[in-house]
């Protein structure tokens, strides 16, 4: 199970000074909080944090599909610069997280999920385009042909429970799809049984 989440760290939505003054409380397990009040960077910290949360709930709904998401309840874990733990309740969720100009990225899978290759990708959004969820399926069907050795033209993403499927040459892989989109950016990530994926 995956999700991922994309930020754009120069959105309105993300601008710090918008923010209710309750907002980190409601949002933020009290560990995360003193992480973003001791960061040099504490914007890019509370994003990263919630682009974390995101991605997690995003793999957990796909479990559990009641899951409900309330952010103070996946509670993140910084391991490092790259990757994190998020804990939701019982279930435990590994992450990467990767930073470019002007946003963030995350991407959460369960732990013990069998092995897999993995694809992600991020780009902006095109000059002109209204729909940033089509967006998001191009950049995942352009960045996963080549892995697939097909054309683009040969995948497709089908929504099963509002949920994106990868279908290859008209039949549903046993891939497991997130698309995401915020701001200037759309992204996607996807994991790949080792039958279908290239090392």
């Amino acid at each position: 199970m995956i999700g991922n989440d994309v930020v754009d760290l120069r959105d309105p939505d993300a601008d710090p000074w918008r923010l209710h003054a309750r907002f980190d409380s409601r949002v933020y397990h009290p560990s995360e909080r003193a992480l973003i009040a001791t960061s040099p960077q504490p914007g890019r910290t509370r994003w990263i944090l919630w682009a974390l949360k995101e991605a997690a709930y995003k793999a957990a709904r796909k479990e559990e599909p009641t899951t409900v998401f309330s952010p103070v309840r996946f509670v993140v874990s910084l391991q490092d610069a790259a990757s994190a733990i998020v804990r939701a309740g019982s279930r435990r969720f590994r992450a990467s997280i990767s930073c470019g100009p002007g946003h963030v990225h995350a991407v959460a899978w369960r732990v013990g999920d069998p092995p897999a290759v993995t694809r992600m990708g991020v780009s902006r959004l095109p000059s002109g385009e209204t729909s940033p969820r089509a967006a998001a399926r191009r950049l995942a069907l352009e960045r996963l042909a080549p892995a697939l050795g097909v054309a683009p033209e040969a995948l497709a993403i089908h929504r099963e429970a509002r949920i994106p499927a990868l279908w290859v040459q008209g039949r549903r892989s046993d891939a497991d799809l997130s698309l995401s989109h915020h701001g200037r950016f759309v992204a996607f990530a996807c994991r790949l049984p080792p039958d279908l994926g290239a090392p």
